[in-house]
């Protein structure tokens, strides 16, 4: 489903590139100048275009960036800076010329610029924190956190000083997932806490929990990993 709707989107970004392209080569091929809607129009088209054409190639190729998204933060922070500006001007637009029907267009904007702030981890109007459990916490006590089947494996806390990108790297060199799965075990140990991954030994268990946990202190990172077992 998830690529379905990104081949949709990749499509209708190409598609409205194309009918960006289209306008200012009519309008410069007309040997006239634009009028400021044409251009806050060819803007919008191109961003709109910009951002339906990245976001529909990573679903579509299951590419998400190391930050588990489809934009780096930076990356949404500049686009809701842009839907803001753009908002502001179209609502200016609209004023000047008593088109105020026009005037629900920046308020679509406005949400736009607001949900990419969220997405790009700006906590507004008190969102909610992830949740970060105490070092000593064992998720092996939390029937919640326990997989089917699980005997032994490593135990990871989340925790809000360790950057994403870092747990994604370790859990890719330590643990020998892709990107792809690891990216999405960051994800999940963000949004609950902690996660724990199944070894086929204990040794292997620990191999990979003393490689994280060095890794994690020679760069000042507090994550806690650790191996766990069930039976004792």
């Amino acid at each position: 489903m998830a690529r379905f709707a990104g081949g949709v989107l990749f499509a209708f970004g190409i598609a409205l590139t194309v009918l960006t392209i289209w306008i200012i080569v009519r309008q410069f091929a007309g040997c006239c100048s634009m009028q400021s809607s044409t251009t806050v129009l060819v803007i919008s088209l191109f961003l709109v275009s910009a951002f339906c054409a990245l976001v529909g190639y990573r679903l579509l190729f299951n590419r998400p960036n190391r930050h588990g998204s489809l934009l780096p933060p930076f990356g949404w922070k500049v686009l809701a800076a842009v839907f803001f500006v753009l908002a502001i001007a179209v609502a200016l637009i609209a004023i000047a010329h008593g088109q105020y029907r026009l005037l629900v267009a920046p308020l679509g904007l406005g949400v736009l610029a607001y949900y990419c702030l969220v997405a790009g981890g700006v906590r507004l109007f008190g969102r909610k924190p992830s949740p970060v459990f105490p070092p000593e916490t064992s998720l092996l006590q939390m029937k919640e956190f326990v997989p089917a089947g699980f005997r032994c494996g490593i135990e990871i806390l989340n925790d809000d000083r360790t950057p994403m990108r870092f747990v994604v790297s370790m859990l890719c060199k330590a643990a020998g997932l892709n990107e792809t799965d690891a990216i999405r075990t960051m994800l999940e140990i963000h949004a609950k806490g902690g996660v724990l991954l199944a070894m086929a030994s204990m040794d292997e268990a620990r191999r990979v929990a003393d490689n994280v946990t060095a890794e994690a202190r020679a760069s000042n990172h507090p994550l806690v990993c650790r191996a766990v077992s069930l039976e004792g």
